[in-house]
């Protein structure tokens, strides 16, 4: 029943020929015929802004792998394939195609001295005042001055603080009753860094150092050249990689293009077009038998996406060359199928045809390439401002607001209409009740008068 305030009696005074009932019939009578076919409408619309929602998702999808397609990186990654142990590599995209052969005859080495064994890190060394002097075969030198109270700990510290990085000291635990070693270690590998120390007495005598593994240059064949190196990462024998030498022994390196990247970006894209085809079918059609109808039949906008994605899908390029030429093509169901042997011989055979085609820009096929007319087409559908699903977007959100406005508009002339009708109603109840009361009168004083004879 509606709700109309203060009118709570009304049908009292016509005994329930004018009541709410009537008035609610009457109303919503008036709603169905005018309310409901505005809402209709904005269901109708809010269902194609979702559906846009979707299609939009899936035109992206299809977007993302055109562009991975349309760019160099994809074509440009490498694999990597290392028989071996003594060396690994890494190898930067874009890398041309080859096979290192190395075997490794020695890797450089640091050089590294112990000094003999001392009972604690507060032990000293020598009963003189001396001055021990650290050369590297390289030239580089220091010296630091010593005497009878200087402790292996306190030479740690001196050494570290003036060899300028060039070398490195530590205390080591080696166990047993004089546990402790003072260590020596050249901070660089290669022939270069071997280490000389002396004194102007005995100091270095008394110090004790021996060597643990003396420094050595790299020395190993590349692709059957003998090269030596002072360090064991080497990146100057072929751009884009850098080869690190790990034992002796033989490694061969295989550099090839990664055409699996390529391979599983294909199939993304072949199953972003399938799922895309099949929305827009779904949403564009139209059974005459049984009437039914997508959601997008009739809109244009919609409707010609289709046509645009497949002119560019299934185009020639200038040399006469199409996407079934590596194995892809549409089935009787409109879907595209991947035909994985004939597509890897490609990649395999001529990766360079892949690129031409997918791609563009290079040398041998300077146009842009099928997978950059894609990927601008879908840029122009529903990317760029004034494309096709965002001015129908933007139409539909247009249409949204002005139903709303128009049902609001409706909804509150039919209040005021029936707010009216209700004080009409409760006017005509509260005549109706005062003829009832006089004609009561009436009666009763005719019947008074007829009792009396």
């Amino acid at each position: 029943m509606a709700d109309f305030g203060a009118l709570s009696s009304l049908g009292l005074g016509s005994q329930g020929a004018l009541n709410y009932d009537i008035i609610d019939k009457l109303k919503k009578a008036d709603q169905d015929a005018i309310i409901k076919p505005i809402d209709s409408k904005i269901t109708v619309d809010k269902n194609r802004e979702d559906a846009l929602a979707k299609l939009t998702t899936l035109l992206a999808t299809l977007k993302g792998s055109a562009s991975t397609l349309s760019y160099d990186n994809i074509y440009s990654k490498v694999a990597v394939n290392t028989d071996g142990t003594s060396a690994t590599a890494t190898v930067a995209d874009g890398t041309s195609s080859q096979t290192i052969n190395l075997d490794v005859t020695n890797i450089a080495t640091n050089d590294v001295q112990e000094s003999k064994a001392f009972n604690k890190e507060t032990s000293t060394f020598t009963d003189e005042a001396d001055t021990l002097d650290f050369k590297l075969a390289s030239g580089e030198s220091f010296s630091v001055d010593v005497d009878e109270n200087t402790t292996i700990a306190q030479l740690r510290d001196m050494i570290n603080n003036k060899s300028n990085g060039t070398m490195s000291a530590s205390i080591l635990n080696v166990g047993g009753d004089d546990p402790y070693k003072l260590i020596l270690k050249s901070t660089k590998t290669g022939a270069d860094n071997a280490i000389t120390v002396s004194s102007d007495g005995h100091a270095d005598d008394d110090l004790g150092l021996s060597s643990v593994s003396a420094a050595q240059d790299a020395s190993f064949t590349y692709n059957g050249v003998s090269i030596t190196r002072s360090t064991n990462d080497i990146n100057d024998l072929a751009v884009g990689v850098d080869i690190k030498l790990i034992d002796s022994g033989k490694t061969t390196i295989k550099i090839s293009q990664n055409t699996d990247s390529i391979k599983d970006t294909v199939n993304s894209f072949i199953s972003a077009y399938n799922d895309l085809m099949d929305n827009l079918d779904e949403n564009t059609k139209y059974d005459s038998t049984t009437k039914q109808q997508g959601i997008f039949q009739g809109v244009s906008q919609i409707r010609g996406i289709k046509y645009d994605i497949n002119d560019t899908v299934f185009s020639y390029d200038s040399k006469g060359v199409s996407l079934a030429d590596f194995g892809i093509t549409q089935n009787s169901a409109g879907h595209l199928e991947l035909d994985e042997s004939k597509f890897e011989n490609k990649l395999q055979t001529d990766p360079n045809a892949v690129k031409d085609f997918f791609k563009g820009g290079t040398d041998t096929h300077p146009k842009d390439g099928l997978f950059v007319k894609l990927n601008k087409k879908l840029q122009s559908i529903f990317m760029d401002s004034y494309s096709e699903i965002k001015l129908y977007k933007n139409y539909l959100d247009d249409d949204i607001k002005a139903l709303t406005d128009q049902k609001n508009t409706q909804t509150k002339q039919l209040d005021n209409k029936y707010n009216i009708l209700a004080k009409k109603f409760a006017a005509y109840d509260s005549i109706i009740a005062t003829f009832n009361s006089q004609s009561q009168s009436l009666q009763m004083q005719i019947q008074g008068f007829l009792n009396k004879k």
